[in-house]
């Protein structure tokens, strides 16, 4: 009997789970959301490390079926300056304080264009 039957049989789910377990990350606000920062292909190439070959396509099926999600890519890099950035500042500035003088309400809001 060679030493390989006297291992205990390990699923390529459980094999899967512990090959990424460390590379795994979620959303604080729903535990169902995670997502691994691996690449298909690195996922493939653990998993045969680990005596289990397969392609990257068994790699997206395992990911669906552990519930893992794409992540999307977070922009690294400012968007660059604006020659005229301050106008705005000043000319809201300007209109508060005509407003103030008038004694009306000012509310102010901060928001952003939502990029697309």
């Amino acid at each position: 009997m060679t030493a390989s039957l006297l291992l205990p049989l390990v699923g390529i789910d459980e094999v899967f789970m512990a090959v990424i377990e460390t590379h795994t990350a979620g959303s604080p606000m729903d535990e169902d959301i995670k997502w691994t920062n691996l690449s298909r292909q690195q996922i493939a190439d653990l998993l045969s490390e680990k005596g289990i070959k397969v392609s990257v396509t068994v790699v997206d099926q395992l990911l669906w079926k552990h519930k893992f999600r794409k992540r999307k890519a977070v922009k690294s890099t400012a968007c660059g300056s604006n020659e005229h950035r301050n106008e705005q500042f000043e000319n809201i500035e300007s209109l508060k304080q005509e407003y103030f003088a008038q004694r009306n309400p000012v509310i102010s809001m901060d928001s952003k264009k939502k990029s697309s």
